[in-house]
């Protein structure tokens, strides 16, 4: 992975620009693999934690020309603005969701917030924050099929953290 810091000197906003983490050095052709049921994702969401609501899980099939992908999610929420979302999906090897943009994405640091690689449960990850809008994110790809995304509006990094450490990866990863 290479880094190239940069400083805007007119923001006085700091840059850090980094390659996307790879996630398999090759990916396997789209529609290779059959999308699991949605209905085998929404077990994997999370329940609501303590001081949090959880609305009922929703799943969908997205159908194309040559083959389908499937999504499960979960929105949260608590009594003073706090919102989450957590979706699970199968993308069946499809550039779909998350990974139309996987490999576009770049490490920053700015005076609003920052994007920044990582791993979660041994798997590479996106993290977002915003200070405007006050919103965390996190996208953790799996095996180049499988995509978790975490959402936070109005809540606090440890809010995200309750969420992402929730959720068993390796058991979403395993299903076939």
């Amino acid at each position: 992975m290479t880094t190239a810091p940069s400083i805007d000197s007119g923001s006085g906003t700091q840059s850090t620009s980094t390659s996307a983490p790879v996630v398999t050095a090759t990916r396997p052709p789209a529609g290779s693999v059959q999308a699991v049921d949605f209905n085998l994702l929404i077990p994997f969401l999370p329940n609501a934690p303590s001081g949090w609501t959880a609305e009922d899980p929703e799943g969908m099939t997205m159908n194309q020309q040559d083959g389908s992908w499937t999504l499960a999610t979960r929105s949260y929420s608590t009594g003073n603005d706090k919102q989450a979302s957590v979706s699970i999906m199968d993308s069946a090897y499809y550039a779909v969701g998350g990974w139309e943009a996987w490999g576009q994405h770049y490490s920053m640091t700015t005076t609003d917030g920052y994007y920044k690689t990582g791993t979660v449960a041994g798997f590479p990850s996106w993290e977002t924050y915003s200070k405007s809008s006050k919103s965390y994110g996190t996208w953790v790809g799996l095996s180049n099929r499988f995509m978790v995304t975490v959402t936070i509006d109005n809540g606090e990094k440890s809010d995200l953290d309750l969420f992402v450490n929730s959720i068993n990866y390796q058991g979403i990863n395993a299903l076939k």
